[in-house]
């Protein structure tokens, strides 16, 4: 009689484990998605869901399809006009696509290997502070890492870290290399 109970107890908390265990990895957190213009953007389904009340028909299919080959690509002009991301990052119901880049597309220190000067380091919070991320992007610096190199002589003519680095906006290029290159 006890073994019947003990094996009944077990088949019921088992049943009970199960499904929350299956729920807990129903849908991946983190969706990575390419992006030519912008870099990868990080999507978080979590954050999302929580404040979706876990309802997905929210979004799939209804503006995204659940399958993410079959949506096509949407620039940030047409999410400013309410496509894609805009239906909802309007600045009304949650903080605007035009607004905030970081939230959604992840920045990080960039380091250049570059022979016989020093490698480049480029602090993407020291430049937000002050500038937005269109004063550089996408005009200037592709968002990834295959960026053409650039001389500095092309960068002292205005090109590159040039447009602002020209002694006027900011330091010029020709100075203070122990600002960039690791010395």
């Amino acid at each position: 009689m006890h073994l019947r109970i003990f094996l009944v107890s077990l088949l019921a908390t088992a049943l009970l484990f199960i499904p929350a265990s299956f729920a807990a990895r129903w849908v991946a957190d983190m969706a990575y998605l390419p992006s030519d213009a912008t870099g990868v953007v990080e999507f978080s389904h979590y954050s999302h869901l929580e404040v979706l009340g876990r309802d997905c028909t929210t979004c799939h299919n209804r503006i995204f399809h659940i399958e993410a080959g079959k949506n096509p690509p949407v620039t940030m002009g047409e999410m400013e006009q309410g496509k894609s991301c805009g239906t909802c990052h309007d600045g009304e119901r949650t903080f605007a696509v035009s607004a905030n880049c970081q939230f959604c597309h992840p920045t990080r220190p960039v380091t250049l290997a570059v022979p016989d000067v020093g490698d480049v380091s480029f602090s993407h919070e020291a430049h937000t502070s002050i500038l937005g991320c269109s004063n550089c992007h996408p005009a200037l610096f592709r968002p990834t890492t295959d960026n053409p190199p650039v001389s500095m002589t092309e960068m002292a003519e205005g090109m590159s870290c040039g447009a602002c680095h020209d002694g006027s906006t900011a330091f010029s290029v020709e100075e203070n290399c122990d600002f960039c290159h690791q010395m």
